[in-house]
């Protein structure tokens, strides 16, 4: 029996996949475990390296190679691995991230086995920028909106509270294997593994384990953080009004449970979706006061700028631009 499915998305990762797939090889675990992997038409050697483990070790992968690009056509990808899972839990891992620690699957298995009720764990990573590991720059704790919810101990968070953490180690992530009655919106979200870990977390809580044993590979070449920090300012506004869409569907979907967590992050998206349009007079509102109220010292100031001189904060990016170009 298949206890975990590794459901692993490339597409011209040719410098990173054999890394990520070595991270999956090396698990020591007590029980099965199957790689799926979807190459998603890449046109680089993704696939050949892919092929050359699949030659060596036959019966651990399962693998999609596509003919056509499907990510550019709307398609969601990852539920392509997720609907032939075998195992009980699906372990996440792009094919520009890695593992580190070869006992991460069984760590996470035996916490979940151990308690039924928890649909999600996950756990630290380190950052790697332009080939360089920053062992002293953990995720959890990376972005500032994690700060107030982040924590050097374990934990258990609710949806809500996993909301408001921000940004979750996709490459940390294991869930229960249970979509038989998934919303159909699950699948028209902006990023379906932040919508697929709050849907999860929803139906029990998430364990966070205060260890580091993976890499997230930031602004790499391939990576959707390279797509996401272009500059385009038509394709931003889109994604965050499909971020507070998704906010709403989820909170209706909870009945209000979240409410109070998932208002503060709406907001989050309304005061960088008014900034990108040049809606200026908009951040006037009193409305905007909670979102600074989640910020405190020094990670106040930018957000502070934003609303309150947003002009200011305007001319400082154009300066800043100049200055690198």
């Amino acid at each position: 029996m298949v206890m975990v499915s590794i459901n692993c998305i490339t597409y011209n990762h040719e410098k990173y996949i054999a890394q990520a797939i070595e991270g999956f090889l090396s698990q020591r675990t007590n029980f099965e475990v199957e790689i799926l992997i979807h190459d998603d038409a890449s046109t680089d050697r993704t696939a050949d390296i892919i092929r050359e483990y699949v030659q060596k070790y036959p019966e651990k992968f399962n693998v999609i190679y596509q003919t056509e690009n499907h990510y550019s056509k709307g398609v969601f990808i990852g539920r392509l691995n997720e609907e032939r899972a075998r195992g009980k839990y699906i372990a996440v891992c792009e094919g520009d991230d890695y593992w580190t620690d070869p006992y991460k699957l069984q760590k996470q298995v035996d916490y979940m086995e151990a308690h039924p009720d928890c649909t999600l764990c996950f756990h630290d990573a380190y950052v790697e920028t332009g080939g360089k590991l920053h062992t002293n720059w953990h995720v959890i704790p990376w972005m500032p909106e994690n700060r107030k919810l982040a924590s050097s101990v374990p934990r258990t968070y609710d949806a809500g509270e996993l909301q408001l953490l921000g940004f979750v180690p996709t490459m940390s992530m294991l869930y229960v294997n249970d979509f038989r009655d998934a919303p159909r919106w699950l699948e028209e979200t902006p990023a379906r593994d932040a919508s697929i870990r709050l849907y999860i977390t929803s139906r029990g809580y998430a364990y966070y384990m205060p260890e580091v044993m993976s890499v997230y590979r930031y602004e790499v070449e391939g990576s959707a953080t390279t797509i996401w920090n272009e500059g385009n300012v038509e394709r931003d506004v889109k994604r965050h009004e499909e971020f507070i869409r998704f906010i709403n569907l989820f909170d209706a979907y909870t009945d209000g449970k979240y409410h109070q967590e998932l208002e503060l992050s709406r907001i989050s998206f309304e005061v960088g979706l008014h900034r990108l349009k040049g809606e200026y007079d908009a951040l006037r509102s009193t409305r905007y006061d909670a979102y600074l109220n989640r910020f405190v010292g020094i990670d106040r100031i930018r957000p502070y700028l934003m609303i309150k001189q947003p002009h200011l904060t305007e001319w400082l990016i154009k300066i800043r631009n100049r200055a690198f170009a």
